[in-house]
């Protein structure tokens, strides 16, 4: 009866299986915006494979739409990554815990950053 109560923590091996996805995909995922008023549909099924990513880790403890997104920022001259955590707490500790992966493995290339 209580175990609905019961917190979820977002699963690190999840968490690091997206990362090590990401971080081997994502030159793949730049190559797909670079291209995208040629390739649209190679865009958007980028896109989709960076949810699917994202909803192993989600699913555990968030039930909603998955909300990101990512492009070049020119004012850094790197990629962001952006993820939204929409001040659910399952969330939040997920998406803090993949922004910090990713900026500490490719940091030099991407700034992933969480907000609401």
């Amino acid at each position: 009866m209580f175990g609905f109560f019961k917190k979820t923590e977002p699963n690190e091996a999840k968490i690091d299986a997206f990362c090590s996805w990401f971080l081997a995909n994502n030159d793949r995922i730049i190559t797909s915006v670079e291209n995208s008023q040629n390739d649209r549909d190679t865009m958007f099924k980028t896109l989709d494979e960076v949810e699917a990513q994202l909803a192993v880790v989600y699913r555990d403890g968030y039930k909603g739409d998955i909300q990101f997104e990512y492009g070049f920022n020119t004012h850094i001259g790197k990629w962001d990554l952006n993820l939204y955590h929409l001040n659910n707490k399952f969330l939040i500790a997920a998406t803090t815990k993949i922004a910090e992966k990713i900026n500490k493995e490719l940091g030099n290339k991407w700034s992933a950053n969480t907000a609401k």
